[in-house]
């Protein structure tokens, strides 16, 4: 009875485990949108005029597709992207045509460790916030759960979801609610970008 009760607890010790390493694998590794931008930290001036020269040359790849931004300092990429490239009206799973988008910006993720990626899902103000808030939870679980399944780099993503808050534009007219639903994705140095910047690698990718 003793071996069976040890047993048991080993098992649930395994089974809880295994359900932590997929709430990392899934879920935030940081625990708002601000943190994750802003971390880590980069404090070798060398690095980090490395990789600001590098992630100058990656917008310039990616800016004849998407709305392009470098942010915090030249050190991190922002894409924006309209939510109905994803999902069609009030859909929370991805449509066909959202497969080819999310293959050109999983390139970048194809090295574990290289990028850390923050996606962050925003909706208009059609709908109650409740609503709204559930519609993009849904929405950024469909996202992190694709690059999660097609990429080496589910530990490295976080991903959040604000409903209708922090628009864009006035919610006043439909061009300016489809900019209002998008998803946001910012693509951040880590440590394998690091390594790569203090041997002088990045110039040879």
């Amino acid at each position: 009875m003793k071996h069976l009760m040890c047993n048991i607890k080993l098992i649930m010790l395994i089974i809880a485990s295994a359900c932590c390493l997929n709430a990392v694998a899934q879920g935030n590794i940081y625990h708002n949108l601000d943190e994750a931008i802003n971390s880590p930290a980069i404090k070798d001036n060398k690095v980090r005029n490395a990789i600001v020269e590098y992630q100058a040359r990656m917008v310039n790849t990616l800016v004849k597709d998407y709305n392009v931004n470098l942010i915090r300092s030249g050190e991190v990429i922002s894409i924006t992207i309209p939510a109905d490239l994803f999902f069609e009206a009030n859909a929370t799973e991805l449509s066909l045509k959202a497969d080819d988008i999310l293959h050109k910006i999983a390139q970048f993720l194809r090295v574990p460790g290289f990028y850390h990626a923050a996606l962050a899902m925003y909706h208009d103000n059609t709908g109650s916030p409740k609503y709204c808030k559930e519609l993009t939870d849904e929405r950024i679980k469909s996202i992190a759960d694709w690059f999660a399944l097609n990429t080496n780099s589910g530990h490295y993503i976080s991903s959040f979801s604000f409903g209708d808050k922090f628009p864009i534009l006035e919610n006043n007219s439909m061009n300016n609610r489809r900019m209002n639903r998008r998803l946001v994705i910012y693509l951040i140095p880590d440590n394998v970008m690091f390594d790569n910047a203090k041997r002088n690698l990045l110039n040879k990718r």
